[in-house]
């Protein structure tokens, strides 16, 4: 089905639960799923009709499980030394 059928489709039947067509996928005793499915795909939840994930995988700072690494013992390490760089800068100074 085109992007635009679609759009018009779904304009026009928005609300319509009866216009949609029955999933009809197999199921595992063998028969047809009876489920209202999909008006995109025709398939319902269960069976391929629901969202599929994000199309663009995100990574970085936008992702849920970055780790931003402050906390990270080189980095308190580094942390320590830089402060201990600059007493030791502000003792010659002054």
């Amino acid at each position: 089905m085109l992007k635009k059928d679609y759009k018009a489709l779904v304009a026009t039947n928005r609300f319509d639960l009866n216009t949609l067509p029955i999933c009809g996928a197999r199921t595992r005793s063998g028969g047809l799923c009876k489920h209202k499915g999909n008006v995109r795909n025709g398939r319902c939840k269960r069976h391929g009709g629901d969202s599929t994930g994000p199309i663009n995988q995100t990574f970085g700072k936008d992702h849920h499980r970055y780790v931003h690494g402050l906390r990270a013992k080189k980095v308190i390490a580094i942390r320590k030394l830089v402060v201990k760089m600059n007493q030791s800068l502000k003792g010659l100074v002054h």
